[in-house]
């Protein structure tokens, strides 16, 4: 499949290059010896020539062109108020394997007697027998401690 584009020049064009040229030529003689004449490119093979069309192209019918439709106004809408979001009232969950990290940092950090001290203040003497009704307490008395959890 062979293409070929042709560029089309009108009279009209052709005129206002050729004075576009010589005036670009009268204002490189005023401007002195260091200007260099323009020099034309080296001619190229006629790209016609090399990809033959066998359809000639069409002009597009400009005529034809759609247009926007017009812009219909939006109707003016009221604010929105948005509703404040809820704020969890529940007190969060823990887990033994959390509380039992939690308590390992106290240890590590040679705390043992203190953590011992709040598991009795719990009623308790090991974690593993903290009721879990007791985990939220007791996750808070740790991180009072410095403990993360």
């Amino acid at each position: 499949m062979n293409i070929s584009i042709t560029i089309g020049v009108t009279p009209e064009l052709e005129k206002a290059l050729a004075g576009l040229a010589s005036l670009i030529n009268l204002a490189g003689s005023n401007i002195g010896p260091s200007v260099q004449p323009i020099q034309q490119a080296p001619t190229q093979p006629d790209p016609v020539q090399q990809f033959p069309m066998q359809q000639p192209m069409q002009q597009p019918n400009l005529s034809a062109v759609p247009t926007a439709p017009p812009v219909q106004p939006v109707p003016e809408q009221q604010p929105t108020v948005q509703q404040p979001q809820s704020v969890p009232t529940s007190a969060p969950t823990y887990t033994m394997d959390q509380l039992a990290v939690a308590a390992t940092q106290l240890v590590d950090a040679g705390r043992r007697d203190e953590l011992v001290q709040l598991l009795a203040s719990f009623g308790t003497q090991a974690l593993t027998a903290l009721p879990k009704e007791q985990y939220g307490a007791f996750a808070t008395k740790l991180r009072e401690m410095g403990a993360k959890i």
